[in-house]
């Protein structure tokens, strides 16, 4: 329930008309292994994130953008070696989608080691790919 209100707060505060002039066009996007569903892209406070609906409930909340950062001082592009150990030690694996770490502020980072995302942990040298929030 949590999750929930804080989904709609984050599309509704920053932006009046998150369907309206700020909707692209739809694309397909993987939101967990396996799983391919459409979504929209919606820019809040200029940052563009791609929209997972499911009867006009947020499932899905993902960014690439280096500009997003969470509360933690954390964006994409981060390397794995400036992550803290708890973050570089604790992270899951789904296989064929990435690595990920659900942070504090409700936010994940996601990294993509190969071709099927899983091949090897990430390494020093790797950087967060992708941060989102999922039901």
């Amino acid at each position: 329930m949590k999750l929930k209100l804080k989904l709609i707060l984050i599309l509704l505060l920053p932006t009046i008309n998150v369907f309206g002039q700020n909707t692209k066009i739809e694309k397909s996007i993987l939101i967990s292994s396996g799983y391919i569903s459409k979504s929209k892209v919606v820019k809040i406070n200029a940052v563009n994130f791609d929209l997972v609906l499911k009867n006009r409930d947020t499932v899905y909340l993902q960014t690439t953008e280096s500009k997003f950062v969470t509360k933690e001082g954390i964006s994409v592009g981060k390397k794995f070696s400036e992550l803290p150990i708890k973050i570089k030690q604790g992270l899951t694996k789904e296989n064929g989608w990435g690595y990920y770490y659900k942070l504090p502020s409700g936010w994940s980072i996601g990294f993509c080691e190969g071709n099927s995302c899983t091949e090897s942990y990430p390494n020093e040298n790797s950087k967060i790919k992708w941060m989102f929030k999922r039901k």
